[in-house]
């Protein structure tokens, strides 16, 4: 059973700058940004004009007798109570629980360090991390991996953890994961689940660990993903590769901010600026592999958009998470319409019921009036097993522009969105047009057909 990160790691170097920056400049703890993200329940105190009278009147009464403040308590470390691993060949999949002790304190950048050692106690491999908040009271499980050289065998894991700083606080509200489902594979075991968002502000790149346990309830092996945002009160779903030993008998999912999250409100954009509207979504299954589409609207003029991130979430009948996909759309210009498809494997006998499309809006930029890439004679070229579309680019500017992100949409009689697909161009030349085609899946028979270029995170102007 090997692993399979999911998630960004050509990325991360650069948005880790960016969001380490950016919380700096913020000034505050992330406990205290969770505390005021938590939606108010608690109705606005009056004021009378007695009370105003007892605090500004003038007073007669006695001194009190001077009482010496207690001593505050100081917080017990956090605990480590479970850890183990599972080894398959080259690949160690562990996990351990930590708990915070404490009611009225939270622990933020607590640090982990793991080292997994053969049966002649030789150290054969390291690995370490931080635990980004630990909430009063919290039981948090932490997953990985580890690659082995060829021929090692772990006999056990040691792990030590440091509990970072104490930050006094009674916040409670956190993540949750439900519709947890494990589903076991040759290549790719995954755990899959369902997160809820409590907090009234999307959240980005969440740690989600997942732990694997046996029948006596021993760990026998982890792994992890980011989940590239949470919108505010919403959930979406998710889904961790994880490398165990033995038959897994359950596990469990533990969503938790990491040191790339940042707190997001509608309440920063611009003035007179809008979010990104998603303006129709869908897909079509062909036996393993779902193609989908959707078309997201720049509602805005005087500002382009940048960096927006999406996520895809396919589901069973049952409400169970089947897989998902996620991405970003680099660019999105003064008032346009921008169709994204894309493909998605799906494990053999899965049928997808319904599938849930998300986007986050991403960096607002004043913008002038772009010309944007076009498309003409657009084609449907079936194919019983590879069908796809065809076309040309036509590119206004005046450079060479290399690895555009070209997505093609297909549509059903009704104009649903049926399917999609995409490819990379290598790239467009200056002020010309350049033949294109698009692998798609789709269900049935397309009866209009679209292509969408754009530039890519990819994209370099020669």
């Amino acid at each position: 059973m090997k692993t399979n990160y999911n998630f960004r790691a050509s990325t991360l170097i650069l948005i880790t700058i960016t969001l380490v920056l950016a919380q700096l400049a913020c000034g505050s703890s992330t406990v205290q940004q969770l505390a005021s993200a938590v939606p108010s329940t608690a109705a606005p105190q009056r004021v009378t004009e007695n009370a105003l009278t007892q605090v500004i009147g003038p007073t007669n009464t006695p001194k009190p007798t001077e009482v010496l403040p207690t001593p505050t308590p100081q917080p017990e470390p956090i605990n480590l109570i479970a850890q183990g691993f599972g080894q398959d060949n080259q690949e160690l999949g562990f996990a351990f629980i930590v708990e915070n002790p404490n009611p009225g304190y939270a622990f933020e950048s607590s640090q982990y360090q793991i080292a997994a050692y053969d049966a002649n106690d030789t150290v054969v491999e390291t690995d370490s991390g931080y635990i980004e908040l630990i909430l009063p009271s919290q039981k948090i499980g932490i997953g990985g991996t580890m690659y082995l050289n060829e021929g090692v065998t772990v006999a056990k894991i040691v792990v030590q953890l440091n509990a970072g700083d104490a930050e006094a606080t009674d916040l409670a509200t956190t993540f949750t994961a439900d519709k947890i489902v494990y589903r076991p594979s040759d290549m790719f075991s995954k755990v899959l689940g369902v997160i809820t968002n409590p907090y009234d502000r999307d959240i980005t790149d969440l740690r989600v660990s997942a732990v694997a346990y046996n029948e006596a309830g021993e760990i026998i092996g982890g792994g992890f993903t980011f989940l590239n945002f949470v919108l505010a009160k919403s959930t979406t779903g998710v889904d961790v590769s994880v490398t165990s030993a033995n038959q897994v008998a359950t596990v469990e999912l533990y969503p938790t901010v990491s040191g790339l999250s940042m707190l997001m409100s509608s309440d920063n954009l611009p003035e007179g600026a809008q979010n990104l509207a998603l303006v129709k979504q869908g897909y079509g299954q062909d036996e393993s592999k779902v193609g989908y589409g959707m078309l997201v609207q720049n509602p805005n003029n005087g500002f382009a958009v940048e960096s927006t991130m999406y996520h895809i979430t396919l589901y069973a009948e049952d409400g169970n998470v089947i897989t998902t996909d996620d991405g970003y759309i680099d660019t999105l210009l003064h008032n346009q319409t921008l169709g994204v498809g894309g493909e998605i494997y799906v494990d053999e006998g899965m049928t997808v019921a319904s599938a849930d499309f998300q986007i986050k809006s991403g960096k607002f930029e004043t913008s002038d009036i772009i010309p944007t890439f076009t498309a003409e004679n657009v084609s449907y070229l079936p194919d019983p097993y590879f069908p796809k579309v065809t076309g040309v680019i036509v590119s206004p500017y005046t450079k060479d522009i290399t690895n555009l992100r070209v997505s093609a949409i297909v549509y059903n009689e009704a104009g649903d969105i049926i399917g999609g697909g995409f490819t990379f161009l290598d790239f467009a030349p200056a002020n010309d047009k350049t033949a294109v085609e698009v692998s798609i899946t789709c269900a049935g028979t397309p009866a209009k057909i679209e292509l969408y270029a754009t530039v890519s995170s990819l994209s370099d102007f020669d």
